[in-house]
């Protein structure tokens, strides 16, 4: 076996790894946790909308780390600081949010500016790292790695959620300083896993960067990706789509915590059962869209996503059921079109300039994701607490937005079907080849769908010869 062989086994290997641990910080410090401490702070709807906004306002770094790239290369270097930098920043949010010298007037703008750093250096770091990855992995094996990578991820995810989850509601019964020093130990815990995600990072060695023939000013490169008719058409449904999805997203913690009163605890059990389901996605996907491409996973999953959160209107506090199968059935449909969307990327942007068409991508996606939850928010706060009757229905002041999330999602999905991906099928292909796989019947299936390494341990995990 050739040494270049053997260094990509052990790049993908630690990729996976750095993927595990870097799972773990994220949802323990977003997600219910985030909203679980911005509700203990003391914040409002529209603060909260600002919150779930951050991570996709900050994309607009993206674009100097993306020219810087473009033109010096240092992937590696811009990811793994910026990362760093990024994780240490909940050190000090959380002594400013816990310190008991100060008022929640004075504290909650400091946290809000430190979270927005956090996620900036965030966004920097993973411009970087995308582009990196694009030229690590082998194009035959892009889709099932991925698919693999994100499944172990999420049951990385999965068992945070749970462990971390109940313990807060532990030490909330416990005592009234139980939950300070449950987001105390939640916070820092996630700060270690993504310490230790950055030294798996370290490891993997960054490929030759090709830089373009010729130079472009900033203004110029810029524009490359709007140029392009068909990115530019993959832009507006980003945009859209994101915009539709997160007018409602980031409300459905505060949904859980406040209006159906869900303990942290179940929350996350159902967050559990959607990773569960979400890792399964992941691998059935991955595998899926190596054979009839990513359009049209894209396209089934998303009509089921369309009517997720009008399905939570349904949904009373004493509902045990209805919380689960929600979970269980968007975990499933998010894995495909999160995985799909990417891999959809890397098949419509050139190759030389990859970390520009990203950054442009991830901007353009970003302002849609936080324009939505800060509109999101206005409305909220706009209703107030009054209750909205109709005939037999009463609806809360998220359910509207719960509808109209609904709405607009039916409209944006439409904008993917003008997309062109390289040898792409139609759905009705693609449900042709799901009824002819032979290798998901009750006896293959679960050693498929339990043994994620099978189809990939030659490339990454196996002892095999070429």
């Amino acid at each position: 076996m050739g040494a270049m062989q053997d260094q990509t086994r052990e790049n993908l290997r630690c990729s996976i790894y750095d993927g595990v641990l870097a799972n773990m910080f994220a949802t323990l410090t977003g997600g219910v946790f985030l909203t679980g401490f911005a509700v203990y702070l003391g914040m409002n709807e529209f603060t909260i909308g600002l919150l779930g906004a951050m991570p996709f306002l900050v994309t607009i770094f993206q674009l100097p780390a993306a020219y810087f790239i473009q033109n010096r290369g240092n992937r590696k270097k811009v990811s793994v600081r910026c990362s760093l930098a990024a994780r240490t920043m909940w050190i000090p949010i959380l002594v400013v949010a816990l310190l008991p010298v100060a008022s929640a007037s004075i504290k909650i703008p400091i946290v809000l500016a430190l979270v927005f750093l956090h996620y900036a250096l965030g966004s920097a770091s993973f411009v970087a790292w995308l582009s990196w990855m694009s030229d690590l992995v082998p194009d035959r094996m892009r889709g099932n790695f991925f698919g693999t990578r994100n499944m172990l991820a999420g049951a990385a995810s999965m068992l945070a959620m749970v462990i971390f989850g109940t313990m807060l509601d532990g030490l909330r019964n416990l005592s009234s300083n139980g939950l300070a020093l449950g987001f105390s130990i939640t916070f820092l815990a996630a700060v270690l896993f993504g310490a230790a995600s950055i030294s798996f990072l370290r490891r993997v060695s960054e490929p030759a960067h090709t830089s373009p023939a010729v130079r472009i000013d900033f203004g110029g490169q810029l524009l490359l990706p709007f140029r392009d008719r068909n990115f530019r058409r993959f832009l507006g449904f980003t945009f859209f789509w994101s915009f539709s999805v997160y007018f409602a997203s980031p409300f459905f913690a505060l949904y859980f915590l406040r209006d159906l009163g869900y303990g942290y605890g179940f929350i996350a059990t159902l967050g559990m059962l959607s990773a569960f389901a979400d890792l399964v996605g992941m691998r059935l996907w991955g595998k899926l869209s190596d054979t009839t491409r990513n359009k049209p996973i894209i396209y089934f999953a998303g009509w089921v996503a369309i009517f997720l959160p009008l399905s939570w209107v349904f949904v009373r506090p004493e509902s045990m059921v209805l919380p689960i199968l929600l979970h269980m059935l968007g975990g499933g449909m998010w894995a495909g079109i999160n995985l799909c969307k990417n891999n959809l990327l890397l098949q419509i942007s050139p190759r030389q300039d990859r970390a520009l068409y990203f950054s442009v991508y991830n901007v353009v996606g970003g302002l849609g994701a936080s324009v939505g939850p800060i509109l999101g928010g206005l409305v909220v706060q706009a209703f107030g607490q009054d209750l909205i009757h109709l005939s037999c229905w009463v609806l809360l002041p998220l359910h509207v937005l719960f509808v109209i999330s609904t709405l607009l999602r039916l409209i944006s999905l439409q904008l993917i079907r003008r997309v062109e991906e390289p040898e792409e099928v139609t759905v009705v292909q693609m449900l042709r080849v799901i009824r002819s796989v032979r290798g998901l019947n009750m006896t293959n299936g679960f050693n498929f769908l339990l043994h994620p390494f099978i189809n990939v341990s030659e490339s990454i995990f196996g002892d095999q010869d070429p």
